[in-house]
């Protein structure tokens, strides 16, 4: 695996797109920073990162017989590994949130951005960005959004917890190329496992401004999660469609 560090850059998953080209053998390229300028999340938002506090890391693979309806499911295995990282470094009350950002005492401090070249419905190209927020302590008014730091009332060495987190993808790597030798009960089990929200009512506001209140009881392999209402309604909706009130 080729490893780049960058002082600044925009964004760590454009540099992958744009700017890095696959050698003959299509060797796995992971770039990282401590100051992203332009971060992406979900919902076209902006990733809020101060400099020279937060890591910023993005992973291009280029996975063996991995097709379109399974991207789903290398969503799941990225957020239950980081979740056991982070947990690893003793953050306190870890929860996933659907479909791929990490809690700590119901508040972001890690997130995951998929980006993904596909031909005739297989994955040719499979850029997995990351963002940590570690010491930064000011969101701009973000009420949801918070940091390792803030958690654990301790500064954290930003080159010792990305060396750890790089260690850690390094020694998972061949599930990262080769998705199918994963086994998918297991990861499902400890994903959902630590979903937040599963089978407990929570509020939520849909795309129309509408909330409700509902539980989810699984996950679909297209993305959507399975719901429940408090009248025992079922239905499923997809991430544009509903999002998390606090």
């Amino acid at each position: 695996m080729k490893i780049i560090k960058i002082d600044a850059i925009n964004s760590t998953n454009d540099y992958l797109k744009y700017t890095i080209s696959p050698d003959k053998k299509k060797s796995t390229i992971l770039v990282y920073t401590f100051n992203q300028k332009m971060g992406k999340g979900q919902r076209g938002n902006k990733w809020v990162s101060e400099p020279g506090k937060n890591i910023a890391l993005s992973l291009a693979v280029f996975p063996k017989n991995f097709m379109v309806e399974d991207l789903f499911f290398m969503n799941i295995f990225t957020s239950v590994f980081l979740f056991k990282f982070l947990e690893s470094q003793k953050i306190n009350n870890l929860k996933i949130k659907w479909p791929n950002d990490i809690l700590s005492e119901k508040k972001k401090i890690c997130g995951i951005l998929f980006e993904s070249v596909v031909k005739k419905d297989i994955i040719e190209k499979l850029i997995i960005g990351i963002g940590i927020n570690v010491n930064q302590t000011d969101f701009n008014g973000l009420k949801n959004a918070s940091s390792i730091k803030l958690i654990s009332n301790k500064t954290i060495n930003l080159d010792s917890l990305c060396h750890k987190l790089v260690q850690e993808i390094e020694k998972n790597l061949s599930f990262f190329k080769c998705p199918i030798s994963i086994k998918k009960n297991v990861v499902l089990s400890e994903y959902l496992t630590n979903l937040f929200g599963f089978k407990l009512f929570k509020s939520y506001r849909l795309s129309n401004g509408k909330k409700i209140k509902i539980k989810i009881t699984g996950v679909n392999n297209d993305g959507s999660i399975k719901t429940e209402n408090e009248n025992g309604d079922i239905k499923k909706y997809y991430f544009k469609e509903i999002q998390l009130i606090y």
